[in-house]
């Protein structure tokens, strides 16, 4: 669901509670992932309200950036279908996600060095699912966004991500409240966002997208009683009316959020008697672009 785990967590930074490890799944793996890295609650939520997502799912390249064979191609071609052995083939999803990897990573410049998410301002894990197996894969190492990328490819939307020769979509199809990956990271106090979608009718099943949700739900609802007695601080919006795609109602989302964390602050602000207020680092921004002065091109005179 976008947006609402960074309200979660704008609750948890008023409440003063110190976040000591982060475990997420999907969504909850970009904002628990750039909350590691150093932005604070308001940071994050300015990113997505900012962030035009509906381009960014696009593999979308403005015509001044292509070059002239692209632009020629364009022109001709209404729609671009892989050919491979003299077959035509289907695409393996809507997208490939080039702009929201882009995305990633320039919100995550400051950390491209690390290597052991143990090392970020605040130890992170997120789960992906490995779509040969159907088995979790927990990414606690590695490189970052590609990380938290393969843990967000919601199935038909994002093409799978290959890492250490694992095949990985959506952690949300294995795992998707890893409470007990974040306990063996050394946590003995879960505060626990819960997202999980409940089963659907057959009445509200009308598309591609509340299909693929339903069947990625249908594992993750028999396990999450269990989950949820293993959590201290239970925060769950009510976000039925919503889907992973629903980002032009984010207004909408954040309030459904706020309600829902506003109902556990006086447990979150007990809690946080113990810590000190957290300190966050300037996560700094990144320049979109850089200007050329001049471009010299010698010994091309047949070109």
């Amino acid at each position: 669901m976008p947006q609402y785990p960074a309200i979660a967590r704008e609750t948890i930074e008023e409440a003063g509670i110190k976040i000591d490890y982060i475990g997420g799944t999907s969504m909850g793996a970009i904002v628990g992932g750039l909350y590691a890295s150093g932005y604070n609650a308001s940071q994050i939520d300015s990113i997505f309200q900012t962030s035009d997502f509906d381009k960014l799912l696009k593999d979308f390249t403005p015509r001044s950036s292509k070059n002239f064979y692209e632009k020629n191609s364009d022109e001709k071609y209404a729609l671009t279908l892989p050919f491979d052995k003299f077959k035509v083939g289907i695409p393996y999803a809507y997208s490939k996600g080039l702009n929201i990897y882009g995305l990633f990573n320039r919100l995550l410049h400051d950390n491209r060095h690390v290597r052991d998410f143990d090392e970020l301002q605040t130890p992170f894990l997120c789960i992906a699912t490995d779509i040969e197996t159907g088995k979790q894969v927990v990414l606690n190492k590695g490189y970052l966004p590609q990380a938290i990328m393969a843990s967000a490819t919601f199935p038909s939307l994002f093409s799978p991500i290959l890492i250490n020769d694992k095949l990985l979509i959506d952690g949300g199809v294995a795992n998707n409240y890893p409470i007990e990956e974040v306990k063996k990271m050394g946590a003995n106090f879960i505060i626990g966002v819960d997202v999980q979608d409940s089963l659907k009718s057959r009445v509200s099943l009308n598309n591609a997208t509340r299909i693929l949700v339903q069947i990625s739900n249908l594992q993750m609802i028999e396990k999450m009683p269990e989950k949820r007695k293993q959590t201290n601080i239970y925060i769950k919006p009510d976000i039925s009316d919503y889907t992973v795609i629903s980002f032009s109602e984010g207004d909408e989302i954040i309030k459904k959020g706020e309600e829902a964390s506003r109902a556990v602050f006086e447990k979150l602000k007990v809690l946080g008697t113990n810590y000190r207020k957290p300190k966050f680092k300037t996560a700094t921004s990144q320049t979109d672009s850089i200007h050329i002065g001049e471009i010299h091109i010698n010994k091309l005179d047949n070109y």
